[in-house]
Formats: C-alpha cells, sequence, structure tokens
C-alpha cells in the first residue's frame, strides 16, 4: 500500500499543474444554452403572441335658450282701430344638442411564422423579417412580421416569442367572402365621406 501511495505522489508530481477553465460562456444569458452565432439567411421561428383591447369614448351636451318679449301700450284715438291699446310681442328660441360616440377594438392573433435574419447589427441584434401566407377555400391570409431580436431572447428550440420582437411590425391582412361582407357597402363609404 505504501509503494502505491508512492507511485501516485511521484505520478502527480510529473504530471504538472492542474488546469481548470470555467463553463459559463461569458456573452451568454444562461450557463446551460450555448449561443449559436446567427447569420443573414438564418431561420427562426418566431411565436407570435397579441392580444389588444382599445375603448374610445366621446360625449356632448349644450343647451342654449333665448327668450323676447315686448309690451306696447298707447292712448291715441286714431291708432286704436289698427293697433289694440295694449299690445304685446313675446319670442323664444331654445336650441339643445346631445351627442355621443363610442368605438371598442379588439383582436387576437395566435400563429407561428418562420423569419430570415436580414441583417446582423454591431450590437449582435439581428435584423428579422418573415411572411406566412394561407389560403382556404378562396379566403385568403397573410401574416407579416418584422423588427429586431436579441439572440440570448431565442431559446433552444430556435424559437421567440413576438412580445421580444423590438420595434415589431406584425400585420394580419386577409381577403375574400368573409372579408368582403364585413366591410361596408360602396353607397355607405360615399355616405360616410359627406357626412
Amino acid at each position: 500500500m505504501r509503494s502505491f501511495i508512492c507511485f501516485l505522489s511521484i505520478l502527480a508530481f510529473l504530471a504538472g499543474p492542474a488546469v481548470s477553465s470555467s463553463l459559463w460562456i461569458e456573452n451568454s444569458s444562461s450557463p446551460f444554452v450555448v449561443q449559436k452565432p446567427y447569420r443573414p439567411g438564418d431561420v427562426i421561428m418566431v411565436l407570435i403572441v397579441e392580444s389588444t383591447s382599445a375603448v374610445q369614448k366621446a360625449g356632448t351636451d349644450t343647451q342654449n335658450q333665448d327668450s323676447l318679449g315686448a309690451n306696447f301700450s298707447h292712448s291715441i284715438q286714431k291708432l286704436q282701430g289698427a293697433i289694440a291699446p295694449s299690445a304685446g310681442l313675446q319670442g323664444s328660441r331654445s336650441q339643445a344638442f346631445k351627442g355621443s360616440g363610442s368605438t371598442t377594438r379588439t383582436s387576437n392573433v395566435l400563429a407561428t411564422v418562420a423569419v430570415t435574419v436580414k441583417d446582423v447589427l454591431s450590437d449582435g441584434n439581428l435584423v428579422i423579417d418573415g411572411m406566412h401566407k394561407v389560403s382556404v377555400n378562396e379566403e385568403k391570409q397573410e401574416i407579416r412580421i418584422t423588427g429586431l431580436i436579441r439572440p440570448k431572447d431565442i431559446t433552444a428550440w430556435n424559437t421567440v416569442y413576438s412580445y421580444q420582437v423590438a420595434n415589431a411590425e406584425v400585420s394580419v391582412k386577409g381577403s375574400g367572402a368573409v372579408g368582403e361582407s364585413s366591410s361596408p357597402g360602396l353607397i355607405m363609404r360615399v355616405l360616410n365621406l359627406i357626412f
């Protein structure tokens, strides 16, 4: 046993000093995720989870009322046939306006869009742009997203949420029978322009 310990001591002495390095990657947001370097043309999945709600209300209530009264009396005999000895004039005007209006808009968008990296900025952020088109029964829908993302927000599954996209522009456009029936007709649009 003594010879074994002596052997290990000599082996440790000849092996030299032990060197260790850190497992932590300096630019990484997590010690468990290795951050991949992204280049223009790389594909990233954006999970679009957007919900918006807006309410706008306005109201006006005005009233205006004027009264005018005049009395005329005379005692001239020659005018008595044409004008009564006591005459009066009354007048009044009133005006009231009450108006109100409200607008409510709610939208929810849940989608997954594959986007491509268009540019890598000097700070490492990625400029992305992507479009997803779906056509079912002559109904067409187009979802587009553009913006900036940080590489550290991209998960190990190569996904990022839309609320993590800076300067995000998300647009959803649709056309077809459903879209046409939900918009006002030509006559209604002309009347809305006039009034």
